[in-house]
């Protein structure tokens, strides 16, 4: 990444060069918009400081409520339908699929799709925004309910990475929804109403934990030893479900329960220029989403906003590699064409755009040892192009691209690469597969897969201007409030 003042000098070097060979002294040319390395919030006027703390507020009351994919989608379909969306029709037709009419539709309530129809048909290629719904949390085994030494427990597994030992000795939430036999949908929340009893993972004492000193980090407390307690005696605890929800324990056998930290979001540093919260990887990212395909209005090609399930762990019907998005994207072809066939369908997908959002690990200042200095990603510096290699980054030509329409747009941004054998992966290769063109963007976390990721309020504002900008919005159109 070279700022500009580097690229000047370089220039002014050149011509000094070719004047001391006696060749002519061209014009120099202006330079061109670059991404600006450096502390965001210092550069930002007081109005856009303003603009920057209410969205990180709106960000706040989002991802409080938003804890797991059924309720990320729900919330998002609130943020859309507010804005004037409609659910995607059966059987959509021509008249209907008019440039500037706003969809959305929704896979098993675990993944969502909202759309504004552009100017060019979608064979012409769409501008896609990809991010996914679920975070790593707890979840239930099909027989949950242990019994130690009376104390009634959950007996949990994982979903996606975590460090075990960061998981105990705080207030935990039950969430999601219980499904009967008789098509009864019980609904679970327990943990975050004023006055509700929360769940928590009890630790040794340092009195009585000589026997496991030994233990490393990630073996600090096993995996199996991830049970919180449920209730101080077997008998409460089904006495306790069968009087207030109907349930048997049978009935877990079909149940979406999760786990998750009880914590409202909070303001990091005095400054409060940082957001404390669970889930930031990566409903962080598909919150921006979601707020700048809102802010659409008629896109030259049609804009999406594309969020999918299980992205931590596997797809499954829900997630990047189910064929329910390419059914979607079909219908819309359908809808605007005389007659559809496949090869129309694989046209729109080759002219189509992605950015892939997601998290990644932001520059630790505690722990700065895993990280490239001058590479890595930094709180506060703007959105982040991930550039991963191992033929995991996008196509040069796309990449200019992307940037330029950033640059263009005034969005600040910084690149992040990681040390040899280190680093994650991200579900871009799907898109990529599919014959799109795809990048990675996203913003740095602090204490990513923790139950309270950290990130920078400017990132997020950079981010949503980056996406509003890919998605066709004019420079200048200001947030409307998602709420």
């Amino acid at each position: 990444m070279k700022c500009s003042s580097r690229l000047a000098v370089r220039v002014a070097a050149a011509a000094v060069l070719a004047v001391a060979a006696g060749g002519p002294v061209l014009a120099q040319p202006p330079a061109p918009p670059t991404s600006q390395s450096g502390p965001v919030w210092p550069k930002l006027s007081a109005a856009e400081r303003d603009q920057v703390m209410r969205f990180g507020e709106e960000f706040k009351q989002f991802i409080g409520s938003a804890k797991s994919a059924l309720t990320f989608v729900r919330e998002a379909t609130r943020i859309v339908e507010a804005a004037g969306f409609r659910p995607w029709p059966k059987a959509a037709t021509k008249a209907q699929v008019t440039p500037g009419s706003k969809w959305y539709a929704v896979n098993r309530d675990r993944t969502i799709v909202a759309f504004v129809i552009g100017r060019e048909p979608l064979t012409a290629g769409a501008r896609i925004v990809n991010t996914h719904n679920d975070s790593v949390f707890l979840g239930l085994k099909p027989k949950p309910l242990r019994e130690s030494f009376e104390i009634a427990l959950m007996d949990t597994l994982v979903h996606g990475g975590i460090k075990n030992y960061q998981w105990v000795n705080r207030p935990l939430a039950m969430i999601g929804r219980v499904l009967k036999t008789d098509g009864t949908v019980v609904t679970i929340d327990v943990g975050h109403a004023p006055g509700d009893p929360v769940l928590t993972i009890p630790d040794l004492a340092p009195h009585v934990d000589n026997d496991f000193r030994d233990r490393r980090n990630r073996e600090v407390i096993q995996t199996e030893e991830l049970d919180p307690v449920l209730a101080s005696t077997t008998a409460a605890a089904i006495d306790i479900l069968k009087s207030r929800y109907n349930l048997t324990p049978e009935d877990f056998l079909s149940a979406d329960i999760q786990i998750v930290p009880a914590q409202a979001p909070v303001d990091i540093g005095l400054d409060r220029q940082l957001i404390g919260a669970y889930g930031h990887d990566d409903r962080s990212n598909g919150y921006a989403a979601f707020r700048a395909i809102t802010e659409t209005a008629t896109p030259q090609r049609t804009a999406m906003a594309y969020g999918v399930n299980n992205e931590e762990v596997n797809s499954w019907t829900t997630g990047v590699d189910s064929e329910w998005f390419r059914t979607l994207l079909a219908e819309i072809i359908a809808a605007q064409e005389p007659v559809y066939n496949d090869l129309l369908l694989r046209h729109a997908l080759r002219a189509s755009q992605v950015l892939v959002s997601d998290c990644t690990t932001a520059l630790d200042p505690n722990f700065p040892q895993p990280y490239l200095p001058n590479s890595s990603a930094r709180l506060g510096w703007g959105l982040v192009f991930k550039e991963y290699g191992e033929g995991r980054e996008a196509d040069a030509e796309y990449f200019a691209k992307v940037r330029g329409i950033f640059n263009d747009a005034g969005v600040h941004w910084q690149t992040h690469a990681y040390r040899a054998g280190y680093g994650g992966g991200t579900i871009a290769q799907w898109f990529a597969n599919a014959d799109i063109d795809a990048i990675d963007v996203g913003i740095g976390i602090l204490s990513m897969h923790s139950p309270m990721d950290i990130s920078s309020k400017v990132d997020l504002w950079e981010l949503y201007r980056g996406f509003k900008a890919f998605l066709g919005v004019p420079a200048g159109a200001t947030a409307t409030p998602s709420r």
